[in-house]
């Protein structure tokens, strides 16, 4: 069977190159660079030790230097699946998920039908051109120059002008040759209703140029003069030319301009003009052609090479969208694919700052863009307040919802950690201010608001950590399994030490991933600690001991020689009681002890039942040789 160069274009722009390779090879880890769509591994066509087949993601072909072998992705289907190029097509079309044509006869008509509506569309381009620079454009040209455009830069973006007749392009193109029906297919033309005659589709309007994958025009967008109108921008409607979800705006000429600057990737902004006035600062930008981000267009977007940025405007709507492209990023998160994102300055657009402060100011806004984890959390932490534990637990249900979605499971499990271990410092910096309870008809204070630090507490928060409190948290780390029911017991530790509080907070966020608690070891609370800026901390979980006897824990043997640590369920809980219940008992005893003191019947027997309870709590950490056991009754009071 034969296939038409338009079909062949198609399925190659439909398709990564790299994605198709890469079920088959795999990619060289130090001499790929996934984000700059920079592939290298050993040849499939030859024995080599070194990687020298180099695939291109963003112009769809391979090369290998020590054999020859080249060609664009159908090739690499015929020479790595044995395929001949019609079944080589096929393969890769259903990849693609593009349809095949019927026959060979169908796809003639339909490649002599594209060349002709090809050829309709750079027509039509050039009218519009004489258009701006007739006498009628006189209030185009006016516009646009204040808009800061001369005649060369109209030229050079491809800007022209639709008068205001109501069949000035229509007429000018029958005098030509073509025929109505396709100005209407292709969306210069809108039949008329009622049996009323066909009119030009663009109407005293700017209009800008959209171009495919090769830069030849297929569709327009205007941009209206009037006041009045009722729409300010209007785009062509999906032609056989023209499908909005795959297209962006000038991207030829952005991809062209990335691989001059060497920069990170491309600038995704939401209107014409935008893109117009990063490309004059030297910034390689697309925008789509009036809807929002589609997923075909990420897929553009990542194929071109680096990590997109996102930018939008700084008003209500600018913030929606940027909402909804980084929830459609989401899924797809993973090496070499991710995006960041940025805002323009309330009220104001990347061609507005252009106008105002000149092209430099558009380098900053780019340089300050956030990566997608900053935005995903900034985002969600900034929907609610976080003084309440209902709006602390749904914020962290919303992060772990969003991080579920990611489909790379390495990605995913690392987004969990970050998300929710800065997720946990923000809700313990955010909680409500301290209220007192009222006092009890008895008499007895529950709870009382904390008194200024004295010179002996800020001597004790100066001094080291208790070590019972280390030891607790690294018998929690290196028995996860059996510490999970007592995981809410670590809040309550109390730690003054700053080190031991990140090591709590990270150890928190560990608990909250869905592989914990298999997840949670040494090494792994290592690493979180370090993406999260916390060295020192890592640094103290990487100096733990391994001890011969580990709290909560009780030798085994093994068949070889020496002896592995088998977790005692029954130690956990007299581990937690001495360093979490006890501290709370004893503060408790100290208030009572006065109270009791002065008369207080009920404080008094409060203060008896509380101190027994503490002394069975020493006694089964004495049972258990626990560290950090202490003879510290409060007082003798007697019944």
């Amino acid at each position: 069977m034969r296939f038409s160069d338009a079909f062949l274009r198609q399925v190659r722009d439909r398709v990564s190159i790299a994605a198709y390779a890469g079920k088959k090879l795999s990619w060289n880890a130090r001499k790929t660079r996934a984000a700059a769509g920079d592939y290298w591994a050993c040849c499939p066509f030859h024995q080599e030790k070194s990687a020298s087949f180099h695939v291109l993601d963003a112009k769809g072909i391979f090369n290998c230097f020590g054999c020859g072998e080249k060609g664009d992705v159908f090739t690499l289907a015929m020479k790595l699946e044995g395929l001949s190029f019609p079944e080589a097509v096929e393969r890769v079309a259903e990849y693609a998920g593009v349809e095949l044509p019927k026959d060979a006869q169908e796809d003639r008509g339909e490649s002599d039908r594209r060349k002709l509506l090809m050829t309709l569309m750079q027509r039509a381009a050039k009218l519009y051109r004489e258009g701006l620079a007739a006498r009628e454009g006189r209030a185009a040209r006016d516009y646009l120059k204040g808009r800061g455009f001369d005649a060369d830069l109209c030229d050079h973006f491809g800007v022209g002008y639709a008068p205001d007749g109501y069949t000035w392009l229509i007429d000018k193109l029958k005098i030509e040759g073509f025929a109505l029906p396709d100005l209407v297919a292709v969306g210069l033309a809108r039949e008329g209703e009622d049996g009323r005659r066909a009119i030009d589709a663009f109407r005293d309007r700017v209009t800008f140029e959209i171009g495919d994958a090769s830069g030849k025009v297929i569709a327009f967008g205007g941009r209206a003069l009037a006041k009045d109108a009722k729409a300010k921008y209007i785009n062509s409607p999906e032609t056989p030319l023209y499908s909005k979800s795959r297209i962006l705006y000038r991207l030829k000429q952005a991809r062209e301009l990335l691989s001059k600057t060497k920069a990170n990737g491309l600038v995704v902004c939401e209107g014409y003009l935008d893109v117009v006035a990063f490309e004059r600062a030297g910034i390689a930008a697309v925008a789509p052609c009036g809807t929002a981000l589609t997923e075909e267009q990420l897929q553009l977007l990542w194929r071109s090479g680096g990590e997109p940025i996102l930018c939008f405007d700084g008003d209500a709507a600018g913030r929606r969208a940027a909402d909804r492209a980084l929830d459609l990023a989401i899924p797809h998160l993973g090496p070499g694919r991710t995006v960041r994102i940025a805002h323009a300055p309330s009220g104001e657009d990347p061609d507005d700052i252009f106008r105002r402060a000149g092209p430099e100011a558009l380098k900053p806004l780019i340089d300050a863009a956030a990566p997608a984890s900053e935005a995903l959390f900034e985002r969600e932490k900034n929907r609610r307040p976080l003084t309440t534990p209902e709006a602390r637990a749904a914020f962290k249900t919303a992060l772990k919802d969003a991080a579920n979605r990611i489909a790379d499971p390495d990605t995913k499990q690392l987004y969990f950690r970050e998300l929710l271990g800065r997720a946990d410092a923000a809700t313990r910096t955010e909680r409500a201010p301290f209220t007192p309870n009222p006092t009890s008809p008895g008499g007895v204070r529950r709870a009382s608001p904390p008194a200024p630090a004295s010179a002996e507490l800020k001597a004790a928060i100066a001094a080291p950590a208790r070590a019972g409190a280390e030891n607790f948290l690294r018998a929690a780390v290196d028995f996860p399994a059996v510490i999970a029911p007592y995981a809410d017991w670590l809040d309550r530790l109390h730690i003054a030490d700053p080190d031991l509080a990140a090591i709590r907070a990270g150890l928190a966020a560990l608990f909250e991933t869905p592989e914990a608690p298999q997840s949670i070891d040494r090494q792994a609370l290592a690493l979180h600690l370090t993406r999260l800026g916390h060295e020192r901390a890592a640094a103290r979980v990487s100096r733990w001991k391994h001890d011969e006897k580990p709290p909560g824990a009780r030798p085994r043997p093994t068949q070889g020689q020496g002896r592995e640590q088998e977790a005692r369920p029954e130690e956990w809980l007299a581990l937690a009681s001495l360093h979490v219940v006890l501290p709370a008992i004893r503060e408790e005893l100290a208030e009572l002890e006065k109270l009791a003191a002065d008369g207080d019947d009920e404080a008094f027997a409060r203060f008896q039942a509380l101190r027994r309870e503490a002394r069975s709590i020493e006694a089964r950490a004495r049972e258990a040789k626990l560290d950090g056991v202490q003879d510290n009754d409060a007082g003798d009071l007697v019944a």
